[in-house]
């Protein structure tokens, strides 16, 4: 059960201390920046202090960027020297922005823009994974790679949770938008019957790009009650097997032993960074 009841998990509410802008890192040159598009957003940058290939650095972009920074510290960031990593947040002081990121992050399904109120959340809006793509690869990236030399054909897309479901919808609608996707412990959940349509769709247009994704074996919804699950979550791995179908290369898989849902953010890191620095 969540640390929280029905309120939902205590790491929804808590702020970013993002202690690795206290600290300081000796690799990597930190910084942040406001982008007034959409709701507002912070991106949160960690750039290699040594000069880069002549090609460009590899460039990962972290959604939840308030939360995936504030988790990320330097032995992360020994994983990977030569990554520019990009947190994509919001303009707000805690990890998580939860009405913005449902809105964001969820697929819209029906016409117009596809923005409708959430079928899950009361009170929240939901629908709007097109719209924030469009955001993410046009303002938000052309504010984030400012002045940074990046190599484009090397951007990695990261995302945890819902952000994870956002990657898969990248990835099955805009394929070419990244060169790789990394989709951790998946919201597949939110509406599986929807994922699983785009995803069929996807089969007949495209090739899948290199996609890596990661979940935990002691997994449940937020405030679900009942025993910890004893196995990672049959739904995101029939998800997964569905997806090795399509052209394209298979999907990497990967089980976090002993990971519940908060733990995959960070756990996932050694396996993410990595990979979009290869």
């Amino acid at each position: 059960m969540s640390e929280t009841g029905k309120v939902g998990p205590a790491h929804a509410t808590r702020p970013a201390e993002l202690q690795l802008f206290v600290t300081g890192s000796p690799t990597h040159v930190l910084s942040q920046k406001a982008v007034g598009t959409g709701p507002g957003h912070r991106l949160f940058l960690a750039v290699p202090k040594a000069p880069p290939p002549p090609g460009g650095w590899p460039v990962a972009y972290l959604l939840d960027g308030n939360a995936a920074f504030d988790y990320l510290d330097q032995s992360h960031l020994d994983l990977a020297p030569g990554l520019v990593l990009v947190g994509v947040g919001y303009d707000t002081d805690r990890q998580f922005a939860r009405e913005l990121r449902t809105l964001d992050f969820t697929a819209p399904d029906g016409p117009g823009d596809g923005i409708r109120p959430d079928p899950v959340h009361e009170g929240r809006m939901a629908g709007g994974a097109a719209l924030f793509l469009d955001r993410l690869t046009g303002p938000l990236r052309e504010a984030a790679e400012a002045g940074i030399a990046v190599d484009p054909a090397r951007r990695t897309l990261w995302g945890h949770s819902f952000g994870g479901l956002f990657a898969l919808y990248a990835l099955l609608t805009r394929p070419e938008a990244f060169a790789r996707f990394a989709a951790i412990s998946p919201s597949i959940w939110w509406d599986e019957p929807l994922i699983r349509r785009i995803a069929d769709a996807a089969r007949a247009r495209h090739a899948l790009a290199p996609l890596l994704v990661a979940l935990g074996d002691r997994e449940k919804r937020s405030g679900s009650g009942g025993p910890p699950p004893d196995g990672p979550a049959p739904a995101t791995l029939a998800l997964v097997r569905a997806l090795a179908g399509h052209q394209g290369p298979a999907p990497q898989l990967h089980v976090l032993p002993g990971h519940v849902h908060i733990q995959t953010l960070a756990g996932s890191f050694p396996l993410a960074l990595p990979y979009a620095a290869g």
